[in-house]
């Protein structure tokens, strides 16, 4: 009885470090998509300030006309 309790424990631990490897790989593989998401934050809002500013200069360059 006592070495099947202890099989049991065994198997169970094995699982829980299988899930715990698992969870490592999700929270790692989140971090990369979030480290993503700001990267392409900061590219969208300099291509708005860049088209901002060229339509200022356009606007200007077409009023002076």
């Amino acid at each position: 009885m006592n070495t099947e309790l202890h099989e049991t424990a065994g198997r169970h631990e094995a699982e829980i470090e299988k899930l715990q490897q698992q969870m490592d790989q999700v929270l790692f593989e989140l971090k990369e998509i979030r480290t993503t998401l700001a990267e392409a934050r900061g590219g969208w809002k300099t291509l708005m300030w860049l088209g901002g500013a060229v339509g200022v200069v356009i606007g200007l360059l077409l009023s002076a006309k």
